[in-house]
């Protein structure tokens, strides 16, 4: 399991989001979430912050993505 299992159907935002965590150069100063109820932005939000803690890049097991997404 990643951080990034709870976003169905977001592929696009999955791989942007994931190339910051992965490259400096692709990371900005602010990211907005942006969408209606229900299209997955807390959602998003948490696994990225969770990506960004993570040794890994976004386990999804470790203390620091547990701490994130719990």
């Amino acid at each position: 399991m990643t951080v990034w299992a709870d976003l169905v159907g977001q592929e696009p935002t999955i791989e942007t989001l994931s190339r910051a965590v992965r490259d400096e150069t692709a990371m900005t100063h602010a990211w907005l979430f942006t969408g209606p109820p229900g299209s997955g932005r807390s959602t998003a939000a948490r696994a990225f912050a969770a990506a960004l803690q993570c040794p890994q890049g976004g386990c999804g097991e470790c203390r620091e993505c547990r701490t994130a997404l719990d």
